[in-house]
């Protein structure tokens, strides 16, 4: 380590060689919650900052440095995958007017990498020069030894240096909270719930997100969010909501009730506002219980690769001058963005061109769209009127988000959580959702036939078939309307299979079912975009594709669903189910005809 020290100047430096290849380190070397956290650094509050003068600085963040309680401008971090890494922070209180901490990773091929950390900083006084240069060492020190317990880690399978810090828990509550937990969900789901509780690093119990947990266990994603919700009220687990900025995919905002939430959020970060999309925008998370274990709800870092894993490359780029990027060497689609919204549209294809330039204006990017070849240079100027941080992302980066959407299809949800309901005057939209009804065929005549009493029993039990059909494929009922049911789906795929497993198993209880015989089923379904609202103390949807679904109802007859045509492909070569020849059918309130076919058991 060589360190310097000139006037109020302070540098220190290192390097180290490393067994793993960039790429392998690269993720965990990011996680810069959780480096800050193991090399001891102080909990930071942020708050954003809206004045347009702090050029890139989005946030003001507040915190101690040794000893010393500190205030500085949050820059966007810097980084090329999997390169390179830098952070700017410019003091307005403490000893520092400054502060520049970097890395860079070089590859040595089979060999592994080159790790080169450097701190930089410039004190208010050439009398503090001594304590800042004793925190660069330690700064730098601190990095490389996590360095080498990250590369033992990914290279020798040695325990990873992320197991710490581990808040306490509460033995008796913890064991109470999973008896009550088991009492609903498999027994060994309970207990590995309950164990992660326990054990789990505080930077992951802080955030627990159902489907990622799900995926590291090898678990259905659904089952493991359903423990989860039946976790709440055992007492194990509380519920947040998290409202997800659409660029940086981070969350912007936390809640504990839906009914806080707006139709709009606001992201500090990228400068721009969106709608709240409920099967986008907003995220369903999970944190112990405070009467199990009180894990810190603190920050130690805002932003970072670790939490935006789909940006490739950020740039703070000063206004009027360019900045150039290196197209991925793989194809696919990506997008520059500029902060305040401006985006580029980019095609990586082996046919592009070498290299293209684009200009970033104040609200757009120009041109919108070009294509370029892997490796290409990307070159953008800045004409925004101030320094601005663009990145380089991929578009289609697979989510692990257990959204709110998701949660709304999900039956535990709607039984545990009646009362978490949205504001009654806020409908939030969702970009996407499967709506099925049915309707029960030959009811009115059966309660003048067999009485009421009757008659009531068996539309009774009729519902109750449907939701186990409706559950079995990841839906649920939303409401019955005398002798009908409207369900919603997360995509055409479960609602689909659902409506022909509502028709097999209708089918099979009208046969046992006393006076089954004089009704038929009936069924429509339809996706699209639409808007979840409050309707008689419960989640509803409304809008046109809830409209099209029941007019498709309609146009069945018993025994029959009718779905659209490109739907019912998935049903080719199925045995169980024959297709009608397809028509068009005009629809009230939808300006093209739409294509459909009608489906039966065989």
């Amino acid at each position: 380590m060589r360190c310097y020290r000139a006037t109020r100047m302070v540098r220190a430096t290192a390097h180290v060689e490393l067994a793993s290849r960039p790429a392998d380190v690269w993720p965990l070397l990011v996680d810069t919650d959780r480096l800050n956290r193991l090399i001891g650094m102080e909990p930071v509050r942020y708050r954003p900052i809206e004045s347009a003068s702090h050029g890139a600085a989005r946030f003001l963040a507040e915190t101690r440095m040794g000893g010393f309680a500190v205030a500085y401008e949050e820059f966007p971090y810097e980084w090329e995958h999997p390169k390179r890494f830098g952070v700017y922070r410019k003091f307005v209180k403490g000893p520092l007017a400054w502060l520049r901490m970097r890395w860079t990773l070089e590859s040595r091929g089979e060999a592994g990498s080159a790790l080169a950390v450097t701190f930089e900083a410039e004190t208010t006084s050439a009398l503090l020069r001594p304590i800042a240069w004793l925190g660069g060492r330690r700064a730098v020190a601190g990095m490389v030894g996590l360095a080498r317990e990250i590369d033992a880690h990914v290279h020798d399978k040695a325990p990873s240096p992320f197991l710490e810090p581990v808040a306490p828990c509460n033995p008796a509550a913890l064991a109470a909270a999973r008896e009550r937990l088991a009492e609903s969900v498999r027994e060994d789901l309970a207990a590995r719930l309950a164990a992660f509780i326990e054990k789990s690093p505080d930077a992951d119990a802080i955030r627990i997100r159902p489907f990622e947990l799900a995926d590291e266990w090898q678990e259905s994603r659904r089952e493991v969010l359903a423990a989860l919700l039946h976790g709440v009220p055992a007492g194990l687990v509380e519920l947040r909501w998290a409202i997800v900025c659409p660029s940086c995919r981070t969350a912007s905002a936390e809640v504990a009730e839906l009914s806080e939430i707006g139709e709009h959020g606001k992201c500090a970060m990228c400068d721009i506002g969106f709608e709240l999309d409920l099967d986008r925008a907003v995220e369903a998370t999970f944190r112990p219980h405070d009467a199990v274990r009180k894990v810190p709800a603190q920050f130690f870092c805002i932003g970072g690769p670790a939490r935006t894993p789909h940006v490739l490359t950020q740039r703070i780029v000063p206004s009027g001058e360019d900045a150039t990027f290196a197209a991925p060497d793989e194809t696919g689609r990506f997008r520059i963005f500029a902060r305040g919204g401006g985006r580029t549209g980019v095609e990586v294809a082996e046919d592009g061109a070498e290299s293209v330039s684009l200009r970033a204006s104040a609200d757009a990017i120009q041109p919108a769209d070009v294509r370029v070849r892997p490796g290409a240079a990307i070159e953008v100027k800045n004409d925004c009127g101030d320094e601005r941080h663009i990145k380089l992302e991929r578009l289609g980066y697979a989510t692990a988000a257990a959204t709110a959407h998701e949660l709304a299809t999900l039956p535990e949800f709607r039984a545990l959580f009646s009362g978490d309901l949205l504001k009654r005057e806020t409908p939030l939209k969702v970009a996407r959702a499967s709506i099925l009804f049915s309707d029960l065929t030959g009811s009115t005549a059966l309660y003048t036939e067999v009485g009421d009493a009757a008659a009531f029993r068996l539309v009774d039990d009729h519902f109750d078939v449907l939701r186990e059909a409706v559950a079995a494929h990841g839906g649920a009922v939303v409401k019955t309307m005398g002798d009908a049911v409207m369900a919603a789906f997360g995509d055409e795929e479960q609602c689909s299979a659902a409506a022909v497993e509502c028709l097999a198993r209708f089918e099979a209880f009208r046969k046992r079912a006393k006076n089954g015989e004089r009704t038929g089923l009936k069924l429509g379904l339809f996706a699209g975009a639409c808007y979840v609202v409050t309707a008689n103390g419960a989640l509803d949807y409304f809008g046109q594709t809830v409209n099209v679904a029941s007019r498709l109802q309609h146009l069945a007859e018993s025994g029959e669903i009718v779905l659209e045509r490109r739907v019912a492909q998935r049903f080719a070569g199925d045995e169980r189910v024959a297709v009608s020849a397809p028509s068009e059918v005009l629809v009230k309130g939808v300006a093209h005809p739409i294509e459909i076919v009608k489906l039966r058991l065989r």
